[in-house]
């Protein structure tokens, strides 16, 4: 049984932190700043045509890149579990390619970067399947029943550029109907989701498959969804999550 929910990490000493960049944030957020702008445009892609085999085959389209060199990173670990996971040794069939089709030379730099020289191009894309067979919060996993996607696991970085915005389009198995994420959702696109930059979209893994949405409640007005793949008897009606959210809500204000 899995249940899905977007981490949250915060820590009681940067409260008072929090509330002052939350008001900033109010006043200079109708601001447009021309940098902006000028952002690079980052779109993966990611299938499972044949769930059987384990792998998530993944493409990322990039746009408006100006280094001669960049790095592709993989992460090692992923938020809320703090512990190296070499996520890299599960990247297979690693290649890129200009708009024209044309391949683009690459480097394995190290064990967890693939280094590309780009020259003049500033449009391209980088492709690569990631093997998903473990049962684990922390690691992917893939077969003809369900997908779980850890964004740390599957989403390469930049070197150095983890605040670039990104989308994510999902192309899930024929036979499945939901998709369950803490992305956002691209408005007017199916199964298109978005993230302002990396660090939040290795905060919200995916799961796919026929899914089931558990009793929703609410906890000091807002409400809280549970989606899960196969929950059998867990809770359905949700006092348990309940008591135990609201004992933590309270623990933090107090």
């Amino acid at each position: 049984m899995i249940l899905i929910m977007r981490m949250v990490r915060i820590e009681i000493k940067t409260v008072f932190k929090i509330c002052l960049l939350i008001a900033l944030n109010a006043l200079t957020s109708c601001i447009e700043r021309p940098e902006d702008s000028k952002k690079p445009l980052l779109q993966f892609t990611i299938a499972m045509p044949e769930p059987a085999n384990h792998l998530f085959h993944v493409v990322l389209d990039c746009k408006g890149l100006t280094e001669d060199t960049i790095d592709f990173k993989m992460p090692e670990w992923m938020p809320g579990y703090y512990q190296i996971m070499e996520y890299s040794r599960e990247v297979k069939n690693f290649s890129a390619r200009n708009m024209k089709g044309e391949v683009i030379y690459v480097i394995e730099a190290n064990k967890n970067t693939w280094r590309i020289i780009l020259g003049k191009t500033t449009s391209f894309s980088i492709s690569y399947d990631v093997y998903s067979d473990k049962k684990f919060v922390a690691n992917n996993f893939l077969d003809t029943t369900h997908g779980y996607i850890v964004p740390a696991a599957t989403f390469m970085y930049i070197n150095e550029h983890l605040d670039i915005p990104v989308k994510v389009k999902i192309v899930p198995y024929k036979k499945w109907d939901n998709i369950a994420t803490g992305l956002e959702r691209v408005v007017g696109k199916v199964n298109e989701f978005s993230a302002p930059d990396f660090d939040i979209l290795y905060d919200c893994p995916i799961l796919l498959g026929n899914l089931e949405e558990l009793t929703p409640f609410k906890i000091n007005g807002i409400v809280h969804r549970f989606i899960a793949y196969n929950p059998g008897s867990f809770d359905r009606i949700g006092n348990r999550i309940k008591f135990t959210l609201n004992a933590s809500y309270f623990a933090f204000i107090l």
